[in-house]
């Protein structure tokens, strides 16, 4: 049997998982979408734009995964720093894509939304096949 590599603080959730499959999903999608529509430079604003979201969003579980780990009895000063430079590090990299990358910014936008439609697809699905967490 295969061995998990991170520390349970560090593993997604199954929902998590299952959210951040769908934001894959839809992002490549939209990519592709784009890419066949004949616009190469939209596409790749929308997919850089939608791996730093996604990016953000497993860096997000992953801090929180290490501020609620059970045996945690306070935070450390480090935690907050972790948090705010994941926020620096994402704004860095879109202001980036778009100052130097060129890329058009509706299309970075887009592509940051990648995670929040992830959401809504797991919910939508999840409420058609009658799981509870969709009606939590």
């Amino acid at each position: 049997m295969e061995q998990n590599p991170l520390p349970p603080a560090m593993e997604p959730s199954s929902i998590l998982k299952k959210i951040q499959k769908s934001g894959w999903a839809i992002l490549l999608s939209l990519a592709a979408g784009s890419l066949f529509f004949g616009s190469p430079l939209f596409a790749m604003g929308i997919a850089a734009g939608g791996a730093l979201s996604l990016g953000n969003f497993r860096g997000m579980d992953i801090y929180f995964g290490l501020v609620f780990r059970s045996g945690s009895a306070k935070l450390k000063w480090w935690h907050h720093v972790l948090y705010a430079a994941r926020f620096l590090v994402l704004l860095l990299t879109v202001a980036g894509a778009i100052a130097w990358g060129r890329l058009p910014v509706i299309s970075v936008v887009i592509g940051l939304s990648a995670p929040v439609m992830g959401i809504v697809f797991y919910g939508m699905l999840a409420l058609i096949k009658g799981e509870a967490a969709a009606r939590a």
